[in-house]
């Protein structure tokens, strides 16, 4: 069943409801969500966040959804790294993290990014036109090259010069431990 929500750029005053919504929905199969908190942390002590690439999805008074685009680097020039895409348990299913992520897309688009890059399921993050990186010539180090969990979301701006190994903001930034 699909549930209206409003979606929104996130603003600091988010921020507990954000963390709360990002340990809920990682929280599962023995993990306590904190590796995904941390990357969170680590983005906004960095103030990496891509203007208008950080957004909440809201139903009524609550924040049930989080979606986080920051600055990255691929080969020595900037582009946009998703993590993480965030949905309360009590909202998953019901289209929340579709319509986060089509408006980051959106948004990245026409900010005039060339691609959006993420670590994630191929099956889920096909659908808003996300494909394996390898063929692009794109690697994160992180992970195998033929991974097909590292994908690639062509823009309006996409060059095929874009290419080389992906950093995430908190990765480049010795202070920041993703480690649960």
């Amino acid at each position: 069943m699909r549930h209206t929500v409003a979606i929104r750029t996130a603003t600091p005053l988010d921020r507990d409801r954000i963390l709360a919504v990002v340990r809920a929905a990682f929280a599962r199969g023995g993990r306590d969500g904190q590796e995904e908190v941390n990357i969170v942390l680590g983005t906004w002590r960095l103030e990496a966040t891509g203007d208008g690439l950080e957004l909440v999805a809201e139903d009524g008074d609550l924040v049930v959804g989080h979606v986080l685009g920051a600055h990255g680097d691929l080969g020595g020039r900037e582009v946009v790294g998703v993590a993480p895409l965030a949905v309360a348990p009590s909202h998953q299913g019901r289209g929340v993290g579709s319509a986060l992520m089509n408006e980051l897309l959106g948004r990245a688009d026409a900010a005039g990014y060339p691609l959006v890059v993420l670590l994630g399921s191929p099956g889920y993050y096909r659908r808003f036109g996300f494909e394996p990186s390898g063929p692009l010539n794109i690697s994160y180090p992180r992970v195998a090259v033929d991974d097909p969990h590292f994908q690639v979301r062509r823009l309006s701006a996409f060059d095929p010069s874009f290419s080389g190994n992906f950093t995430y903001c908190w990765e480049a930034d010795d202070g920041v431990s993703v480690e649960g």
